[in-house]
């Protein structure tokens, strides 16, 4: 799936949840991560006055119980990750 900015958190949630994806980064990167769930108050470095942003709730682990967060606007596209 794409992100672009018109991508809403259910689309992400509805598909995605609970999953092993393969997330493509803006800046090249490929990861592996576990998206645990999506995110509209997200922010990059927890400051006040820095906006709130979309983002997917992730970890390594595949636990449902905790995630760090990576904003929809540096995320190029997700797929499943049918291997794991």
């Amino acid at each position: 799936m794409k992100i672009t900015p018109k991508t809403s958190l259910w689309d992400v949630e509805s598909k995605f949840a609970c999953s092993w994806v393969v997330v493509h980064m803006k800046d090249g990167r490929v990861l592996h991560l576990y998206i645990v769930d999506v995110d509209d108050e997200f922010q990059r470095h927890d400051e006040d006055g820095e906006p709130e942003l979309n983002a997917i709730v992730y970890n390594t682990t595949g636990s449902n119980s905790y995630g760090n967060g990576i904003a929809f606007d540096d995320i190029d596209s997700i797929e499943l990750y049918h291997k794991h």
